[in-house]
């Protein structure tokens, strides 16, 4: 352990050496995941949430076939991971840092010898832990229950969902990082969920919407990636212009998430 005096001279502060930054991303990792773990609501909704509309939407027609050799499961399945990503880290994240910023935790954080990117690497991981846990549990269910297409193993259909991870985090940081209240933060959150969510054409098609909305949705990123993702994983063919439309929020996200950097670094000043 190091010391530092303190202003009056009268006594020593003992401050923690500086290990690697790896553990010590680690280290706080593990601790916002016993604390996320604390809050027994929010996983609750953030596992149930996925599995209620698998079992309201999905199950009921889950082998009804759709075109040769491909189940109505089988398209509805890559739309189930991306929810939980898209639930967890749109709308649960934001809301996390948004609290955290209200107890006044984050100054805390700030007042210790650690890098501020530390602090964020590790909620940004505790995050992505539990949306790992929320799908393995859709892909233990799916696959139990209907079984799974070999594409699930397919190299481009995961990196893609990795990208997608990405610029979900992105926005999600963003939308954490607004120096708002924690009520206002919830309500930006879901309501960019709910609006991505339902015009992406997961919960039902979209071709019964009014040509108007219709093309509004055009401008979901969501329901591309959705159609992009299941189109890889049921070996369909893809929509013209859809990886592009996809593709395309890659470096809006980006510079979104360093936006959101900026705003973060500024409000600790």
């Amino acid at each position: 352990m190091s010391q530092a005096k303190t202003s009056d001279g009268a006594g020593v502060i003992s401050l923690p050496k500086a290990g690697s930054a790896l553990r010590m991303v680690f280290t706080w990792f593990r601790q916002e995941t016993l604390l996320l773990l604390r809050e027994p609501v929010a996983i609750f909704f953030s596992l149930a949430f996925p599995m209620v509309i698998y079992f309201f939407i999905g199950a009921p027609y889950a082998n009804e076939q759709i075109e040769p050799g491909v189940k109505f499961i089988d398209v509805m399945f890559p739309t189930l991971i991306g929810t939980v990503g898209a639930n967890l880290l749109l709308m649960g994240m934001p809301v996390y840092f948004a609290e955290l910023r209200a107890r006044g935790v984050d100054r805390r954080y700030r007042a210790l010898p650690l890098p501020g990117v530390v602090f964020a690497l590790a909620i940004i991981g505790a995050m992505l832990l539990l949306v790992a846990s929320a799908s393995a549990l859709i892909i233990a269910v799916v696959g139990f229950a209907h079984g799974l297409r070999i594409e699930i193993i397919s190299p481009q259909f995961i990196a893609l969902n990795l990208m997608l991870l990405a610029w979900l985090c992105a926005v999600g940081y963003f939308l954490g990082s607004l120096n708002v209240g924690s009520r206002t933060t919830q309500a930006i959150s879901a309501a960019l969920f709910f609006i991505m969510f339902f015009g992406s054409g997961a919960a039902a098609p979209l071709e019964g919407l009014p040509a108007w909305l219709q093309t509004i949705t055009e401008f979901n990123p969501l329901r591309h990636w959705f159609d992009l993702l299941t189109g890889v994983y049921t070996s369909a063919e893809i929509p013209e212009g859809t990886v592009v439309k996809a593709l395309l929020v890659i470096p809006v996200a980006a510079a979104i998430g360093f936006l959101g950097l900026y705003l973060t670094k500024r409000s600790s000043n």
